[in-house]
Order: C-alpha cells, then structure tokens, then sequence
C-alpha cells in the first residue's frame, strides 16, 4: 500500500545501477513541489515517475523472493475533487500511469490495483467533464482494479439507511458518461472495523456492546451487498481494530453476506 504523501518515495529513484542505465536521468532526483512544475506534461511525467518508484519497491520485493500480487493507492483526497485542481488530477494520472504500467525498459507487467478514494473526494464523479477529466478518468479506470470509496460512517441510526446515504459515491459514478459507469461497476465499499476511535473513521462512538456493533454493522454491509458493490473492504486493523474478537466479527459480518 502506497500513500501518496509519503516522503521516501519522493526523495529519489532507488534502482540498483545496472537497471538505472536507460532511465530518464531528468526524473531521477526529488519531485518538485506541485507548485513548482511549470506544466502539464511535466505534472504527468513526475506522476509516472512517482508511480513506476512504487513500482520499483514492489519489483525489488519480488526479487528477493516475496509474492506481491497487486498494490494499493492512499488515496484520491478530497482537494483533488475541485473543479480548479486540474494540475494535481494531471499529477494523479500520471501516478496511476507509473503504478499500472511500471517501467517498460525493465520488463514490468502491467498490473492493476485498488484505488482508495477519500468519502469527501467522491463528489468528484459529479464534475462537468473537460478534456482533462475525460483523461483522468480513463487513466483511473485503466488503472483500477478497484475503485474504493471510504464509508466510515458514525455507528447510529438505522443501518439501511445510513448505508444508502454513503453510497452517494457510486450513485454519482453510476450517473455518468461510460467511463464513469464502468468505475462504479468496481466501486468497492470501504469500511473500518470501528473500534479504532480517530477523527474521520467514524466508528462506535457511543460505546456500544459487541452485539449492539455486530447487530448494526451486519445491517449497513448486507445494504451495501445489495447495492450491487463490487467488493467489501475494511481498512485499519489497528489499535482498537486489531483485538482477535473484533477482526473475527467484522470478517464474519462480510463473510455472511458473501
């Protein structure tokens, strides 16, 4: 899992020499504040260089014998779903470019991952479309094996109904051009646990019993089945998330509806 914010992978190429040898020598130092890149075919190229460095990380894994079967981006973030951010949408496409497509010069197989997109940035499928969102969004779906909408939803109310409010997401894909509708036929719901209690993940925040939480979650994931999703996933077994009672009720409930 890539987070797009993470420093290390922005402070230069890591290859080892011999497959350093063809490479663009121009992409090879720190990428440049956003601000600082003077075009969209330079956005596009520090993207695809961003993205083929993930792609380095999970080559050079691969190489010392382990199985990696896929990759995960974190995440389209609510910024990138303004209408005056087509800069950091250029810069996205090219990062989702790099991640499928890795480098060609050293053989890479395309491959496709999922793409987690933030609960406030899925407005985004609402957009008039531009030139430059028709590219985005053929880039995003050439790329996803996924598309992950975040639903981290307070637990309260009716379930059934909570759960159709935070599909607005894939109802708003599902309302566009064909790009758009072939996205929301990946939309994967993404849930958490909710015992790790953070600001954004939602969660038991009354402090309900086990049953109240497994009675209440069974309800939102059964809705979310129904919707039509294409998968069910659950981020952030971590903290209060991470107890075996709570990784063995919350794998249940999706278990149950599958």
């Amino acid at each position: 899992m890539f987070a797009l914010a993470e420093p290390y992978y922005r402070e230069h190429r890591r290859v080892p020499p011999e497959q350093a040898d063809g490479l663009d020598p121009r992409f090879a130092g720190p990428v440049p504040p956003l601000s600082q890149i003077g075009s969209t075919s330079l956005r596009v190229s520090w993207g695809v260089e961003l993205g083929s460095r993930y792609r380095d990380q999970i080559r050079l894994t691969q190489e010392a014998g382990f199985v990696v079967e896929s990759w995960q981006l974190d995440e389209i973030g609510p910024t990138a779903a303004r209408a005056g951010s087509a800069q950091l949408r250029e810069f996205l496409r090219g990062v989702l470019r790099g991640l499928v497509s890795g480098r060609p010069r050293l053989e890479d197989p395309t491959v496709q991952g999922l793409v987690w997109v933030a609960h406030s940035a899925l407005g985004l499928a609402r957009l008039p479309i531009t030139s430059e969102l028709t590219m985005f969004w053929r880039m995003l779906n050439r790329a996803a094996l996924g598309y992950v909408g975040e639903e981290y939803p307070r637990f309260e109310g009716k379930p059934r109904a909570v759960a159709r409010s935070q599909a607005s997401g894939q109802r708003a894909l599902a309302a566009g051009g064909p790009v758009r509708k072939a996205l929301g036929r990946k939309y994967v719901a993404g849930m958490t646990p909710g015992y790790h209690l953070e600001p954004g993940l939602g969660g038991n925040v009354h402090g309900w019993s086990r049953p109240q939480v497994n009675s209440w979650r069974a309800q939102y994931v059964d809705q979310r089945s129904h919707d039509g999703v294409a998968g069910l996933g659950e981020f952030d077994f971590r903290f209060g998330n991470s107890a075996p009672t709570v990784v063995h009720d919350t794998l249940s409930a999706i278990v149950e509806v599958l």
